[in-house]
């Protein structure tokens, strides 16, 4: 019998070994992204549950985690990513890491801007959280601006309006407050009377906050119309309303550095009927005329105080005034009682009626080092 020879050719069975190994690693490589895929989505529901849940701890870490996860699965530079990545920034903010949370939103509004364009609806978000997390207001007001920038080309006025507000809001705490900047404020305004209706509440807030604006430029006429329309719009909740509260104190300080105590005394009351009253609270003056400085005391350099005791009528008037204590001398007493009459207080209410009460204030004379 013959020897059969079996001939064979190499490179097929490499070929065949290769197919068999790439096979291996295809599964594998599913089976991985499939895990993958269920572990981002378990993290991003319990973040969203976290989220719902309003615990700020666990969003952070549910974020973090999805944020890690979603990179692996859709790629770095993925719009989805970036999402994921402004969850984990907002996060950060609210628990506090704002360094960190700047830092994300700044990735997040490139990606947005690479992605939607930089005058798109979507780069808003990223970019007015980036201006709102920085510590360097030079790079705030350069955000804000381009913000403006963008609302306006989207034609889109309350958009933009609301865009004016948040840049007002944030800058003018800052050092780079300036005429523009005061009127974001103005514009937001001037937006929302022309396209809103006069009770609606983002109206109201925007006429609350151009009053604000007037009054500290000492425009009283326009301040004082401003107020008293934010006090007429929220007299119609069915509840008192901060803005209310603090229209009616800046309209009482208003009246009194014109000398119309009479008007002040109408919302010294409101003030009165508004505010729950307990009874040891103390009261808080709405308005207080600073007493002088002796003269002689000041060029002695002497310091000192004065304790006072008076009752506060109905009308939220100081009578009786009278001095308890005092240190320093009797010029600050005679100063001191001059301008406690002067001063004006929201009166306490009992069973819906305004009543007198007693109230102490110590006023302190310092000459603060130069």
């Amino acid at each position: 019998m013959k020897h059969k020879t079996f001939q064979f050719n190499s490179n097929t069975i490499t070929a065949n070994i290769r197919m068999c190994v790439y096979g291996s690693v295809l599964v594998s490589s599913m089976l991985s992204l499939m895990v993958q895929a269920d572990d981002f989505s378990s993290s991003y529901q319990a973040y969203q549950q976290a989220v719902a849940a309003n615990d700020s701890k666990q969003t952070l870490v549910y974020a973090q985690q999805a944020y890690d996860l979603g990179k692996v699965s859709f790629g770095e530079n993925h719009i989805d990513t970036a999402k994921l990545l402004m969850n984990l920034a907002n996060a950060q903010r609210d628990s506090g890491d704002k360094v960190s949370a700047s830092q994300n939103y700044n990735k997040v509004l490139a990606s947005y801007q690479a992605h939607y364009g930089d005058d798109s609806i979507e780069v808003l978000d990223p970019m007015l959280l980036a201006a709102e997390s920085t510590t360097n207001d030079k790079k705030a007001q350069a955000l804000f601006e381009d913000a403006i920038d963008v609302a306006k080309s989207l034609n889109d006025p309350l958009l933009l309006a609301e865009v004016y507000t948040a840049a007002f809001k944030h800058l003018y705490k800052t050092p780079e407050y300036n005429h523009t900047i005061k009127n974001y404020g103005l514009k937001a305004y001037d937006i929302y009377s022309q396209h809103l209706p006069e009770d609606a509440i983002i109206r109201v807030d925007a006429t609350y906050l151009a009053a604000s604006i007037q009054f500290a430029e000492k425009h009283y006429d326009t301040a004082e119309r401003l107020f008293l329309e934010v006090i007429k719009q929220y007299q119609a909740l069915d509840y008192s309303h901060p803005s209310e509260l603090h229209a009616h104190a800046v309209l009482v300080e208003l009246y009194e550095k014109q000398n119309n105590s009479q008007q002040a005394t109408a919302h010294c009351i409101a003030i009165g009927k508004m505010k729950p009253w307990s009874d040891d609270q103390d009261q808080v003056p709405l308005f207080r005329h600073h007493p002088n400085y002796p003269k002689s005391y000041a060029k002695d350099r002497k310091s000192g105080w004065v304790d006072m005791v008076f009752t506060i009528d109905a009308n939220g008037f100081v009578k009786s005034a009278s001095v308890l204590d005092s240190k320093g001398g009797k010029r600050f007493e005679k100063e001191s009682l001059e301008a406690i009459q002067k001063w004006r207080y929201a009166p306490k209410f009992v069973d819906g009626n305004p009543v007198e009460a007693e109230a102490k204030v110590r006023l302190d004379f310092t000459i603060a080092d130069s």
